[in-house]
């Protein structure tokens, strides 16, 4: 077994690695806006910086610019959020998203692992369904 201990990239670092991947991407970039790209890419991940130069390239394409300025960053900076963005607005807004159901298990009938039966309350269902023939089930008896 072989340890190896790594460290987190430096702002210096994440700026070179951002420069060579906009030369990789043939994307022209501002300095000011490869020092913001490198400042995102310390407080969000690299990952998510990097793909935020293909989408930055296509904003400034938009504005028929050729080169990558702070606005176009800033703009695609509020359309794609990162992991921590994305997490902190599920946690803020899960109220209101379907999967909050898990809330209202008895409800619903889930078994939510607390030893209650919920079968009764499936059965219950099943009967109430069979009880009430479809509309489908209605014509294809009517039909000759």
């Amino acid at each position: 077994l072989m340890i190896v201990s790594t460290e987190p990239y430096t702002l210096e670092e994440i700026r070179k690695i951002l420069n060579v991947r906009c030369e990789e991407e043939d994307v022209e970039m501002a300095d000011d806006a490869l020092e913001l790209m490198a400042r995102i890419g310390m407080e969000t991940s690299l990952r998510y910086a990097i793909h935020m130069i293909i989408t930055a390239s296509l904003a400034a394409e938009r504005r028929k610019s050729a080169e990558v300025e702070i606005e176009d960053i800033k703009k695609v900076y509020r359309l794609f959020v990162d992991v921590k963005r994305s997490t902190q607005y599920l946690m803020e807004y899960n109220k209101e998203f379907m999967f909050n159901e898990l809330d209202e298990d008895a409800e619903y009938g889930v078994d939510n692992g607390d030893g209650d039966d919920v079968e009764a309350e499936d059965d219950e269902l099943a009967d109430s369904a069979a009880a009430s023939p479809s509309k489908k089930e209605d014509s294809m008896e009517t039909s000759p």
